[in-house]
């Protein structure tokens, strides 16, 4: 394991000035994991029935618990202390859900968060290798967050949280953590790279994740209104589904063959450039030449 590397040469150098950014993008997946713990054991400890709370504040912050990928650490002691704590916070919430529903025989939820755990486990270990125990250099993060997009992620928690705080605060409604919430402003963030996409692949993988999503969100919004526990059922298996569709775009981002290079994209921009140059001169050309021939006929 080495101290440090240049991993995000040129857009942690970029982002390096502004601490306060490097400072939130650090924190805020710990909050959000921290608040996904929170909101297990109130949940199960304290109960909803008086005020009809659940999950909403580890749905809120959800989005920046999948985006540690992109943390701006530069040693790699420090990053692998950094995802491995992350993952004993996840696990800590996702045992005390599996614990609980297994003395409330619920075995639907047992079932989902047995699976949720394995997932978790083999993305954090794929993340890890990726950011601490890969030496080639060529494996970084493509994708990195940049201050821009956080406010862009607040603005569309507004949004949704307008839709959604309702919901969560129906006393009828269990609605424990969603990521549906995050996913929703991660598929967006995930299009922003897409020109970059190089292969069937990564595009068909962004292609399912954004369709499953919709799915699940619809069938979401079919149980509020209906009550039916089916579709909850299918609400949440279409979620598991996007969680694994986003872990794996999140892991293949790191890989520089599933992404367009930065020369051979400046190299289509200078002979689109060159192109547009000459359609342009020939055109003034061409335009140039009818306007002097009309000049030349004389009319009667």
């Amino acid at each position: 394991m080495h101290g440090s590397d240049s991993e995000v040469s040129s857009s942690i150098s970029s982002r390096a000035d502004d601490k306060i950014f490097v400072i939130a993008s650090v924190v805020l997946p710990i909050l959000a994991q921290a608040a996904y713990i929170f909101d297990v054991f109130y949940y199960h400890f304290i109960g909803i029935t008086d005020n009809g709370y659940e999950g909403l504040l580890s749905s809120i912050l959800s989005v920046f618990a999948y985006l540690q990928y992109c943390a701006p650490i530069r040693s790699r002691f420090l990053r692998f202390f950094y995802h491995l704590f992350l993952w004993i916070l996840s696990a800590i919430a996702t045992l005390g859900h599996l614990l609980l529903c297994i003395k409330k025989h619920d075995k639907f939820s047992i079932v989902l968060y047995s699976i949720c755990g394995t997932i978790d486990s083999i993305y954090f270990a794929c993340l890890i290798y990726c950011r601490v125990f890969s030496k080639d250099r060529s494996v970084r993060v493509h994708m990195a967050i940049e201050q821009r997009h956080l406010f862009r992620f607040i603005s569309r928690l507004e949004v949704l949280l307008a839709i959604f705080i309702p919901v969560f605060f129906d006393k009828h409604l269990v609605t424990l953590t969603r990521d549906n919430i995050a996913f929703y402003i991660l598929f967006e963030f995930f299009a922003e790279y897409y020109h970059r996409f190089h292969g069937i692949r990564i595009k068909s993988i962004l292609y399912i994740f954004v369709v499953t999503v919709t799915t699940s969100v619809t069938l979401e919004w079919i149980h509020i209104v209906k009550h039916e526990v089916g579709y909850e059922i299918a609400s949440s298996s279409c979620e598991l589904i996007a969680s694994c569709l986003c872990y794996t775009l999140i892991i293949m981002q790191f890989f520089p063959n599933n992404f367009i290079s930065r020369k051979k994209m400046a190299k289509t921009r200078r002979r689109q450039t060159i192109s547009s140059i000459f359609s342009q001169q020939t055109y003034f050309s061409r335009h140039s030449s009818d306007s002097t021939s009309e000049k030349n006929v004389c009319y009667f």
